[in-house]
């Protein structure tokens, strides 16, 4: 198998990437620090393993040649690292200059709210989740977020560190029990959005195969389960980048999920609901494909 090829359960920089942007943000400003981020996006394309899937992202996936693979690379570091440090700029309450234009939050998550049931709100490792997560705080409705319980510690105690008292809840998928399901239960029957990915998934737990961007490829169960088992509504939403300074808020038009009675529902529900995620993502990394940020392998058989 190659090296990357599967995803290890941890976002790439992690708890120590983000304290290190802190620094640089607090030291030298934002403008300053993406002029360093230049030296540091070279650096890693030189240097990092990851280059080696990005490179065979940009050549089999977009069908870009060489030399236009290298510098999209070097663009998809670049760009990574702006995020980063918009990211914290955001958390911490550093005051910064973006603006934002809004497609389909109005019509599409404020009408959640009535429908009294909770909703899950489905996003993917492209653009900038935390740009669609201040999107969330004007809805005056209490959010979750669903990760993983090696990451979930260590950043909800950062995160209360920089954010202060926000409406929002980390929710841990923890591999002893199956604890997060209840307090899932509790989140829909309070009305509450579950914030998730639906793109990466862990050795070992449930998938399905999807054709995606012309190549086969496996998305965790767990998202469109969740949805089918609760009954609740996905809206999918993301957030790029499309200036310095500017960025694109989309929340697509809700996916009305109804509860599946028997084995035969479940997997045909199942089936249709990831098969609008698949699409809506590839729509995203087709217009920003220096946006996509599993650094690693996406495509690669685990046989």
């Amino acid at each position: 198998m190659p090296e990357n090829s599967k995803w290890e359960g941890k976002t790439r920089g992690g708890l120590s990437g983000h304290k290190i942007f802190v620094f640089i943000l607090n030291t030298f400003g934002l403008r300053s620090a993406y002029f360093l981020l230049r030296f540091v996006a070279f650096y890693f394309l030189l240097f990092a393993k990851s280059t080696k899937t990005s490179l065979k992202y940009f050549r089999e996936i977009h069908g870009y040649g060489r030399f236009k693979s290298w510098r999209a690379a070097y663009r998809n570091y670049f760009i990574f690292g702006q995020i980063l440090l918009d990211r914290v700029a955001l958390l911490s309450g550093v005051k910064t200059n973006f603006t934002i234009e809004h497609e389909g939050q109005a019509e599409n998550l404020r009408s959640l709210k009535n429908k009294g049931k909770g909703s899950i709100l489905l996003s993917a490792h492209i653009g900038n989740w935390e740009i669609a997560g201040q999107m969330l705080e004007v809805l005056d409705q209490k959010f979750n977020i669903l990760m993983y319980d090696n990451e979930a510690e260590k950043m909800k105690a950062y995160l209360d560190g920089v954010m202060g008292k926000k409406s929002y809840n980390i929710i841990a998928i923890r591999d002893a029990d199956m604890s997060h399901l209840v307090e899932l239960h509790s989140a829909f029957s309070n009305n509450e959005m579950v914030v998730m990915h639906g793109d990466r998934y862990l050795p070992g737990t449930p998938t399905i195969e999807k054709t995606f961007m012309g190549k086969k490829a496996k998305f965790p169960v767990g998202p469109f389960l969740m949805a089918v088992k609760f009954g609740v509504p996905i809206v999918l939403v993301f957030a790029l980048k499309e200036t310095r300074s500017h960025y694109h808020f989309f929340a697509l038009p809700p996916i009305e999920v109804k509860r599946a009675r028997s084995k035969e529902q479940l997997e045909k529900a199942i089936s249709e609901v990831s098969d609008k995620y698949v699409e809506a993502v590839e729509n995203m990394v087709k217009k920003y494909p220096d946006q996509w940020f599993n650094f690693y392998d996406f495509w690669a058989s685990e046989s």
